[in-house]
């Protein structure tokens, strides 16, 4: 392979439409304080970087530098999360609902899936064959 072909393919982004102007520019996305501490609360009691950056919706690499800024050993460190107050009175934080909510949504996908694929099934098995005897 030439070093000129693999320098001209285009790269395509998964979300053309999601982010995106009507000049074709990506929005970046602000995520407020709480957010970003809630993250790395939840990141720093053991949860996977990748997985957690999934479920949120943002890069692994904003996690990291999330950390390194607001962790245990950033120098925001000393504040706590504004959430923190709520989450032990029983309250959510915002990162814990958008977790949730991320896994109610592929849940809800799932039984979506499931329910199609009975349906299609069912008109199957509903269907008359002319060669079937009663």
């Amino acid at each position: 392979m030439d070093t000129e072909s693999w320098v001209n393919i285009p790269q395509t982004d998964m979300s053309t439409t999601n982010g995106q102007t009507s000049t074709g520019k990506v929005r970046r996305r602000r995520y407020d304080d709480e957010f970003k501490r809630d993250a790395v609360a939840l990141l720093e009691a053991g949860r996977s970087p990748k997985q957690l950056a999934r479920e949120l919706g943002v890069s692994h690499w904003n996690l990291r530098d999330w950390k390194d800024v607001f962790g245990a050993r950033g120098a925001a460190a000393s504040q706590p999360a504004r959430s923190a107050p709520l989450a032990s009175a029983g309250a959510a934080s915002p990162v814990a609902q958008a977790v949730e909510l991320a896994e109610l949504r592929r849940e809800l996908d799932a039984t979506r899936r499931q329910r199609d694929i009975l349906k299609k099934a069912l008109a199957i098995v509903a269907q008359e064959t002319p060669n079937a005897t009663r």
